[in-house]
């Protein structure tokens, strides 16, 4: 009898520390990058298939509306942008919301930036820490990769992008 509940203590504490393990490895490691695998819709309905879109620097944030850090990498992502130029640089605000919280949150922050919907819940792309952003290069390659908000408008990303 002594025992099983030796072994039922050690089966209960490797399962806990499997728990925290998975819990740790989800909210600090980057995934991989789901971008280039999935289609994204525009409001209108529309669908830009993001494998297509290499030649040009690329931003893509994750977010969800009612996510703090979400907001205040905002306006970082959009000093990027006017920076290094539309012509130079293409950002994506990526959420699995519906429109109607997307735009509250745009409308909210009267930004001007393109955001989408992904065709595929985030839980489903290994998205599950909110920002999760990355600078991709214009041949598609991860240049660097945060989560939960950064200043995305300092001059170490600068210094990657010119």
């Amino acid at each position: 009898m002594k025992n099983k509940k030796v072994l039922f203590q050690i089966i209960a504490l490797f399962g806990f520390a499997l728990f925290i393990g998975i819990k740790w490895y989800r909210h600090n490691v980057v995934p991989e990058l789901p971008f280039y695998a999935q289609d994204l819709k525009k409001e209108d309905g529309s669908l830009v298939k993001a494998r297509s879109l290499k030649g040009k620097y690329i931003l893509v944030s994750y977010f969800q509306s009612w996510c703090g850090d979400c907001a205040r990498e905002l306006p970082s992502i959009e000093k990027l942008q006017s920076d290094v130029g539309k012509e130079k640089i293409n950002v994506f605000l990526v959420s699995d919301e519906d429109f109607v919280k997307i735009n509250k949150f745009r409308n909210h922050f009267k930004s001007q930036l393109p955001f989408y919907q992904s065709v595929n819940a985030f839980d489903k792309i290994g998205i599950h820490v909110f920002p999760t952003t990355y600078l991709l290069s214009p041949e598609g390659e991860i240049l660097l990769s945060k989560l939960e908000g950064y200043d995305w408008a300092s001059k170490d990303v600068l210094k990657l992008i010119q």
